[in-house]
C-alpha cells in the first residue's frame, strides 16, 4: 500500500471537522474582502455589532465579548471613533468609563455589512434542498451556541 493509500484510509475527505476549516477559511476571506469596502473588518463588524445588541457596554465587557483583551481593543476603537463608526459619550473623570455608542455611520455601515452578509447566504444556502437544509442545520448550530454562551457568561 502506498502512503498516499495509508493516508486516504485513516483521514476521510469528508471530515466534518476538515470541511468546516477548510470552507471557512475561504468564506472568511470573501467576506473580509466584501467588509474591506466599508472600510469593516470581521473584527470590526463584531464590535460594531455587541456595540448595536447592547449601546453602553463597558470597554472591559466589550473585550470580553470580542474575546481580546482591553489593552488590544483601545487601539481598535480609537479608529472607529476616528474614522466615525463608534463615538463616546461622557468622560471617564471621577472613576467613570465612557459610554461608547454607534454613531449613524456605524449604523449604516453595520447595516450595509448585514446586507454582504445576507447575500454570501443567498449565495450558499438557496441553491437548492440539499444547501437550504445545509443553511438551517447551521443556523441552529449557531443559535445553541449563541444560547451556550450566554447560559455560561451569565453564570460567571
Amino acid at each position: 500500500m502506498s502512503n498516499a493509500d495509508d493516508a486516504s484510509q485513516r483521514y476521510p475527505a469528508s471530515s466534518p471537522t476538515m470541511v468546516m476549516i477548510l470552507q471557512g477559511r475561504r468564506l472568511e476571506a470573501q467576506v473580509e474582502a466584501a467588509l474591506k469596502t466599508l472600510g469593516l473588518s470581521m473584527r470590526r463588524l463584531g464590535l460594531l455589532g455587541h456595540l448595536s445588541r447592547e449601546p453602553g457596554i463597558s470597554y472591559s465587557a466589550l473585550a470580553r465579548r470580542a474575546g481580546i483583551k482591553v489593552q488590544s481593543l483601545h487601539p481598535i476603537m480609537d479608529g472607529l471613533v476616528a474614522e466615525g463608526y463608534v463615538a463616546t459619550v461622557g468622560s471617564v473623570d471621577q472613576g467613570r468609563a465612557a459610554v461608547i455608542e454607534l454613531t449613524p455611520r456605524g449604523r449604516d455601515a453595520l447595516s450595509q455589512a448585514n446586507g454582504i452578509i445576507a447575500s454570501f447566504d443567498r449565495d450558499a444556502f438557496s441553491a437548492d434542498e440539499y444547501h437550504q437544509e445545509l443553511g438551517r442545520a447551521l443556523s441552529s448550530v449557531g443559535e445553541y451556541m449563541w444560547r451556550s454562551r450566554g447560559a455560561a457568561g451569565s453564570a460567571e
